[in-house]
């Protein structure tokens, strides 16, 4: 394993996830570093708060964090990645995440368009629910 620390990217991050992380069939990695990566974190884009946290998308070629999403007493959980399955491009899909929205007192699904971290669906619980979401996408 070869580590390439880079400095340029300041923000912190858990539970990173890409397209690869858990494909199956012909998406499986193959021998190709991915380009993207997804992952969440406190301290959202420069915050000195810890209640500030994000989704982000990494480009790892452009050393950058290319887009994200982040809202005030919001809290996200691991995003998984969902592949279009007729998509042609590595970031072809959406993200799946749980979040707490404090000041609602409540925990829905957050589904962000891959490409741009724009939600695209909202699905209410009507609760709280622990903020704990591990899993993955296995399509039939």
């Amino acid at each position: 394993i070869e580590v390439d620390w880079k400095d340029e990217i300041e923000q912190g991050y858990e539970l990173p996830v890409t397209r690869y992380s858990r494909a199956f069939g012909s998406d499986c990695i193959s021998g190709k570093h991915p380009r993207y990566v997804y992952a969440f974190g406190a301290f959202a884009l420069g915050s000195n708060d810890y209640d500030n946290w994000g989704i982000f998308k990494f480009d790892l070629e452009e050393n950058k964090v290319s887009s994200s999403y982040q809202q005030d007493s919001v809290y996200l959980s691991e995003p998984i990645f969902v592949p279009n399955p007729e998509g042609e491009l590595e970031d072809d899909g959406v993200l799946l995440s749980q979040a707490y929205f404090g000041k609602d007192s409540e925990t829905k699904l957050l589904v962000f368009n891959a490409r741009n971290m724009e939600v695209m669906a909202t699905v209410s619980t009507g609760m709280r629910a622990p903020l704990d979401f591990h899993g993955a996408w296995i399509p039939n």
